[in-house]
């Protein structure tokens, strides 16, 4: 049993980093993840600082009331790499101070890059606006939920890249994330001294925002094979961007970051730039999708399909003859597509009907899918949003998750 505890923890931190890497040298990580590396307390924040925190995100909105304090704390857990290496997850914690069991937010962010500089837990304190994140997480802590907001796989470590919508990885950090969260909220001594409420029975959830919509339906898909003891309460996907070749052919501009993590996850032979990408975007692909996070990503690639991609690739993407005429290439994206394996969590769409990322009609494909795989799913399309629909739907989400438990 871990025996860290919350600040001052300064002279502490090397020492935890170093047992850390002992175990995992030493000793292999069990068949799951989750285990609780490091703890450490930020901050707190009061109501009043919460509100002032959230209103930004919700900026021109009715800024959600937080009745909560929230303890801010870093967590990191173990999790694993493709290739099934030991991995560290660095998430943020917010755990409202009340005296109730209360459920869990664990929320999957959209796209920031590649490298570590790009990782999620960096944009508050570099003042970047990717997403406000934080913020979003904090919303729902200041009503009772307990927050997790993880950075992906491979952050955190300067000479790794994050291994960018990689099914099975990204379903492994959101599920050891319940795990690490598990763990700790039911520690009692913890508890009573740093973490006020246990984790309600069956009040988990999995949300995440454009990628992190693929990341929590990844969750769903690999939960009965990975973490088969852990129940899903729900999901919720803000604008989920859950199949590979939809996202090349509608959002195309995270395309070459794609093609790059999937050539050395699978081999260039497997997934080749050469045959998917023109031959301006192949030159220095590894140099250009490795300096820069997605807002210049944005400036850089177009976004438009057909200039990115070979002709011949292009017109087999957009008339679904991927399958017949780039068949390993097809694989791969099925392969790492999320959220159609029957598991019947149920689901919550919320989508934008000017959506520049994913169209409507890509969407509702995909919830009809997950109708018929077995899960109810509640879609709000919102006729005046683009992707980010987290401030329109912050109402209906919680509404919802207070439904969702109270069926238990």
């Amino acid at each position: 049993m871990y025996q860290f505890r919350v600040a001052p923890v300064a002279a502490l931190i090397p020492f935890l980093i170093s047992l850390a890497a002992l175990f995992l040298v030493a000793a292999p990580l069990r068949a799951v993840g989750g285990r609780v590396l490091e703890l450490r307390q930020i901050e707190r924040f009061e109501p009043d600082e919460v509100e002032e925190i959230v209103g930004e995100l919700f900026e021109g909105r009715s800024v959600p009331t937080a009745h909560y304090a929230i303890d801010a704390y870093i967590v990191r857990y173990s999790s694993f790499y493709p290739n099934d290496d030991p991995a560290v997850i660095t998430a943020q914690l917010f755990v409202p101070r009340l005296d109730q069991p209360s459920p869990l937010y664990l929320f999957a962010p959209g796209t920031t890059g590649l490298v570590d500089a790009c990782r999620p837990s960096r944009e508050h304190i570099a003042g970047i606006h990717w997403g406000l994140y934080r913020a979003h997480v904090l919303a729902f802590a200041g009503k009772g939920f307990i927050g997790l907001l993880p950075d992906y796989t491979g952050f955190g470590e300067p000479d790794r890249l994050q291994p960018l919508f990689h099914a099975r990885t990204e379903a492994k950090m959101m599920l050891d994330g319940v795990r690490a969260v598990t763990e700790l909220t039911a520690d009692d001594e913890l508890r009573a001294v740093n973490l006020s409420p246990p984790l309600a029975p069956g009040g988990v959830f999995l949300a995440g925002f454009s990628q992190g919509g693929h990341a929590a339906f990844a969750a769903a898909d690999y939960r009965d094979q990975y973490a088969p003891d852990l129940e899903i309460a729900g999901i919720i996907g803000y604008g989920p961007t859950t199949d590979i070749a939809t996202l090349f052919r509608e959002f195309p501009v995270v395309a070459p970051m794609v093609v790059k993590m999937f050539g050395d996850l699978y081999g260039t032979d497997r997934f080749p730039a050469q045959k998917m990408l023109q031959q301006r975007w192949q030159e220095n692909l590894d140099h250009h999708v490795t300096r820069q996070c997605i807002g210049a990503m944005q400036s850089f690639y177009p976004w438009g399909a057909r200039e990115l991609f070979q002709e011949e690739f292009a017109e087999a993407l957009f008339a679904d003859r991927l399958e017949a005429e780039f068949p390993e290439i097809y694989r791969i994206m099925q392969r790492n597509s999320t959220g159609l394996n029957r598991h019947g969590v149920p689901a919550f769409i919320l989508q934008g009907a000017d959506d520049i990322v994913i169209s409507p009609q890509s969407q509702e494909r995909f919830v009809d899918a997950l109708r018929a795989g077995g899960s109810e799913v509640r879609y709000q399309l919102y006729e005046d949003a683009r992707h980010d629909t987290r401030q329109k739907g912050f109402r209906e989400v919680l509404e919802w998750m207070y439904a969702q438990k109270n069926q238990d």
